[in-house]
Formats: C-alpha cells, structure tokens, sequence
C-alpha cells in the first residue's frame, strides 16, 4: 500500500508539471528555420518524436519520462529544438521545460541536449543551442538555465560558447547551474 501512495503521488506531481508546462509554454518560441551547411535548424515536431525517443536512449541509457514524452506530443514545436541532417534524421537535439524552482521568474530550462553518435566533436549541439537561444530570445522569458554535471566539460564548454554563464552550483543534482540572461523588451 505505502508504494501505491507513493507512485500516485508521483503521478500527480508529474501530472501538475505537464499542466503548467502546457500552460507557460503557449507562443513562447519563434518558429524559423535556419539551414547552416549539411544541417537544418528547427522547431521539433511530433513527427521527430520517435528519432528524438532512440537518440535519448542511445546517448543517456534511460528512456525519456512518459510525462515529458506527453509533454511535447502536445508542444513540440515550443519545447524542442532539432537539428535535422541531410536526410531529414533528427542529428541532434534541445528539449527545454519549465521547472518548478523557476516558476514565476520566466526562466526556461534546457533539460536535455544529445548529439548522434556519428555528428559527435562537431560543434552541432553549441549550433543548435545558440538556435534556439536565439527563437526564445523574443522578450517573453528573462533567461533560459541549464545544469552541467562536473565532469561533462564538452556539456559545460557547449554551454559557455552558446552564451551561458555558470551562476551557482546546483545541490540536486549536483551540477553548476548556467544561465543565460534575456534583453527584456517593453
């Protein structure tokens, strides 16, 4: 009985979260697409959700949560970024979310970054998060955060070349938290 408790309050926990992701997430991003060599630039799609699924097993050794996967059925195009290769293979992506610790400062965070394998070494994930810095740079968020474990120094170096900063450490998990600021327009 007590591990029932406990699932079903993980369930409504996650449920809240996909509410409020949904409902902060509504025309936050830009919808450009933006061609730099072999790759495409753009706004995920549910069509990609499949590639984007593998890719995440692949690289992290852990399926997406089925919440988030519900999550960007509904808002892909706001939540994901995708570098797409030649032929239309999803080479790298950026899911981003709205975390409960950041509710009310208009701050998004970039969750998850994966390259494939084959693209790795490439400069594509500091592309495509500069990409996608630059679709929620429109003067409705104040930042987008990320975390970078420790010992990741391609995650943290990415991050810095596409303009994050490390602010403070993050004590759960623990990782330095990087932030990148936002010109607000009035």
């Amino acid at each position: 009985m007590p591990a029932l408790i406990h699932s079903l309050g993980h369930l409504n926990h996650d449920v809240k979260l996909w509410k409020h992701n949904l409902q902060l997430s509504r025309g936050i991003r830009r919808q450009s697409v933006v061609t730099d060599g072999d790759f495409t630039f753009k706004p995920g799609e549910n069509r990609y959700l499949k590639q984007i699924e593998a890719l995440h097993l692949q690289v992290f050794r852990e399926p997406l949560p089925r919440w988030l996967v519900w999550l960007y059925r509904f808002r892909a195009r706001q939540l994901i970024g995708l570098a797409l290769d030649g032929e239309d293979k999803v080479a790298c992506y950026n899911l981003f979310m709205f975390q409960e610790v950041e509710y009310g400062e208009d701050i998004i965070h970039e969750l998850y970054v994966a390259v494939a394998p084959q693209y790795q070494g490439q400069g594509l994930a500091t592309k495509l998060r500069c990409y996608s810095l630059e679709a929620y740079d429109n003067g409705r968020l104040n930042g987008v955060s990320t975390l970078a474990h420790h010992t990741d120094i391609k995650a943290l170096r990415s991050a810095q070349k596409a303009g994050y900063a490390i602010t403070k450490e993050s004590a759960k998990p623990p990782a330095l938290y990087l932030y990148r600021q936002f010109m607000r327009k009035f």
